[in-house]
């Protein structure tokens, strides 16, 4: 099912992330990365001292933004959280769960070697990796990368990431789909505890 039935939404509105250092935050965003700044908000304790920000980066045209927070403490609690497991599980490619593993920022595919360029003059280290269908073995892709440089796309070539972190370890990925990508199959049963290892 590709098509939304109960619920219109337009697009993804913004996503939040904290970060240790709003300085640092917008000189890399803003800066190096050349998104706007569309709004910029303080929080106060009763003292009336700054105790924390909250910055808003344009990301695209569709009106989507960045929300960075930023607190004088280093950490954002909330009325009754709890503390996450993260634990290292045996699976090599797991992440801890409920944690933002990445955000990906869509991009034009004739432009990925443009900006591969740019993040290497701004020092920014980065992977590049370009995806292909298995040619065996269905559902699963091949993958192609290299550190710090372009990687042209060969024939078939599904999608075109570029991979890397800002100065808080925050993941972010510049990606552009192929038009191959469309014919993936969406066909998969969807796992969970009951049936993995059964």
């Amino acid at each position: 099912m590709t098509t939304n039935t109960k619920f219109d939404f337009k697009a993804i509105d913004h996503l939040a992330i904290t970060v240790s250092d709003m300085q640092r935050a917008v000189d890399f965003y803003h800066g190096k990365l050349g998104m706007p700044i569309l709004y910029t908000m303080e929080y106060k304790n009763d003292a009336d001292e700054v105790i924390g920000q909250h910055w808003y980066f344009g990301i695209g045209d569709d009106g989507s933004h960045l929300a960075i927070f930023y607190w004088k403490d280093g950490y954002q609690t909330l009325e009754g959280e709890k503390p996450k497991d993260t634990r290292k599980p045996a699976n090599p490619r797991a992440y801890p769960i409920a944690e933002l593993m990445h955000f990906n920022l869509r991009v034009d595919a004739e432009r990925i070697e443009e900006y591969c360029e740019k993040l290497k003059e701004a020092e920014i280290p980065f992977t590049h990796t370009v995806r292909y269908r298995h040619p065996e073995r269905d559902g699963v892709m091949t993958v192609d990368s290299v550190e710090n440089e372009f990687l042209p796309a060969r024939e078939g070539a599904l999608m075109s990431s570029v991979y890397f972190s800002d100065p808080d370890g925050i993941a972010l990925e510049f990606n552009a789909w192929f038009p191959t990508f469309a014919s993936w199959p969406n066909d998969k049963t969807p796992m969970s505890d009951a049936t993995v290892g059964a």
